[in-house]
């Protein structure tokens, strides 16, 4: 892709020269002829349009992925919890099963305020 140029400008540019050359059929452009320039340029669109079906498609299953994800986080929360319901917070089950043991946590700390 030509440095600070999007693709639409890209494309509009080509069909600018293209509705220009067909205008001015004595224009000529060395070994580029304007049949080879349409095709370039229609393999350009459609290569675009095939992209962006790509970034779709990705897109769906992006989501479906996080979807999932999410229902599986869910579940493992509610399964934790169940675990120090059932076993404790400081068992070894509960341990086991991804808890912190309440044995093992930090004591927090007090903040302290400045008062000027």
């Amino acid at each position: 892709m030509p440095k600070g140029k999007s693709l639409d400008e890209v494309i509009d540019d080509a069909q600018k020269i293209v509705r220009m050359w067909e205008a001015n059929s004595t224009f000529s452009l060395g070994e580029v002829t304007l049949a080879s320039l349409k095709t370039q340029l229609t393999a350009l669109i459609d290569s675009r349009a095939q992209t962006d079906e790509a970034r779709a498609s990705v897109t769906r299953l992006v989501n479906a992925t996080n979807d999932k994800a999410l229902a599986i986080s869910a579940i493992t929360t509610r399964a934790l919890s169940g675990v120090r319901a059932i076993f404790g917070p400081d068992s070894p089950q509960y341990d086991e099963a991804g808890g912190t043991r309440s044995s093992q946590r930090k004591a927090s700390k007090k903040k302290t305020t400045t008062t000027s």
